[in-house]
């Protein structure tokens, strides 16, 4: 559907440009345009066929029954294709033999009707989480822009046109009564950009009350436009990357904050470090997963699941689980993200908790002796012991670079095992045996 609403922009588009143009400087009999209007036609009325099997959303559900589809669309925009659709010009041009230029350019203009479809679908495009509606919204103004000079453009050249057959026009004080088409729209195009853009190097003037009047009302759209665009230039500049002004505001307040309270500059560039790798690596948001709260309990334990099943599979006791107890177990886990150098457990400490390693390099040692017991990297865990015992930590546990954790703490663990007696037995026994092990 993506491709085929492409498709119909570009037929519209392709009609607003050429339906004004072609009236204006009247070359609507070559046989070139003949084929592009028959292409163009054809797919318009395809898309009227097409509509009557497309389903259409209605509150948030898809309906798909034919006879609905086809009872919606003739109740709302199949008048309107047709009227958009129907072939006047080329009536006219078999029994007129296309002699009737203007008269065949003029019965082309109900194919503008199909611009209110346009609109549609740049609002759908725009609404699809899919897509960036900044750059939809971009694509959409240029085009109106492009559209709105063209059409001054014509109308500028139409006016000058008819009043050079009654005497004296813009055309003949610029010597191009007689010059190209080409070069007349060029002409005509160029006075429509800098007359709308507030410019004006007064090389094209009007001659005729009828075009001063006409300059002097697009010397107003002119300034309208101009606050127009630059407001929606600046707001797309600003959406383009929403994380990013939003992450430079939050480090800015950060550092007047450590600045206004004295932080020595080590620990202020420690800081700034730590945000620093929080953009670069996780735009600032792997740690912002409070929107997850706001989904349907199903959707957020698939979330979960998809984020940390992976790292719970490898602990000996969550192996062999049931499902439900690892779908309520997931839920629990906590994100953290760590600097190089930083204590993740010390020694002799009381053990409330275990940890899983999604990114980074970890080293567990003894401080009291300095020996190094192992190294862990992404995938590994430690710490589960204390998930069953309250016993001391065996060994502390560092940071050697900047480091990805999920933390399951005892309560939340025990508030599932709770749910699942046999399954709780299971996991006492595991861990005891490791525990004797260790």
């Amino acid at each position: 559907m993506i491709l085929w609403e492409s498709l119909i922009v570009i037929v519209t588009l392709y009609n607003y440009i050429i339906i004004p143009f072609r009236v204006a400087f009247q070359v609507g009999t070559r046989e070139e345009w003949l084929i592009f209007d028959l292409i163009a036609d054809g797919i318009l009325i395809g898309d009227i066929l097409l509509r009557f099997n497309i389903g259409f959303i209605d509150q948030g559900e898809l309906v798909e029954d034919k006879k609905q589809i086809q009872k919606h669309y003739r109740s709302t925009e199949l008048t309107l294709d047709l009227i958009a659709s129907f072939p006047a010009d080329l009536i006219v041009r078999l029994f007129l033999n296309g002699s009737a230029t203007t008269l065949i350019s003029f019965l082309r203009f109900p194919r503008l009707l199909r611009g209110i479809h346009c609109f549609e679908i740049f609002k759908r495009w725009e609404n699809n989480v899919n897509v960036n509606s900044a750059v939809i919204r971009m694509i959409q103004l240029i085009m109106m822009i492009f559209l709105i000079d063209h059409w001054v453009a014509c109308l500028w050249f139409f006016i000058g046109d008819a009043a050079r057959f009654a005497g004296e026009s813009w055309l003949t004080t610029a010597s191009l009564d007689f010059a190209p088409p080409i070069t007349q729209y060029m002409s005509s195009l160029y006075w429509s950009i800098t007359t709308l853009t507030t410019v004006g190097y007064g090389d094209i003037t009007p001659t005729t009350d009828l075009e001063i009047a006409f300059t002097l009302t697009v010397m107003f759209l002119g300034v309208s436009m101009y606050a127009f665009i630059i407001g929606n230039v600046t707001s797309l500049i600003a959406n383009f990357d929403a994380n990013k002004s939003h992450f430079r505001e939050k480090l800015t307040q950060i550092q007047s904050y450590m600045r206004a309270r004295q932080i020595p500059y080590p620990l202020q560039q420690q800081v700034r470090d730590y945000y620093q790798y929080m953009w670069e690596y996780n735009r600032d948001i792997s740690l912002d997963l409070s929107f997850l709260d706001e989904l349907p309990h199903s959707l957020k334990t698939q979330m979960y699941l998809y984020l940390y099943r992976e790292l719970l599979s490898k602990v000996p006791l969550f192996q062999d689980a049931d499902s439900g107890f690892i779908e309520d177990l997931i839920v629990k886990l906590k994100p953290r993200i760590l600097p190089p150098n930083d204590y993740i457990i010390r020694e002799e400490q009381i053990g409330q908790e275990m940890y899983f390693i999604k990114r980074g390099e970890v080293e567990a040692f003894s401080e009291k002796t300095g020996r190094v017991y192992r190294q862990m990297s992404a995938g590994s865990f430690f710490g589960e012991i204390a998930l069953i015992y309250s016993s001391r930590r065996t060994a502390s546990v560092k940071t050697l670079t900047y480091c990805e954790l999920f933390v399951l703490y005892k309560d939340d663990f025990e508030q599932v095992l709770n749910n699942y007696p046999q399954f709780s037995e299971r996991v006492k026994k595991i861990a005891e045996e490791r525990y004797q092990i260790k």
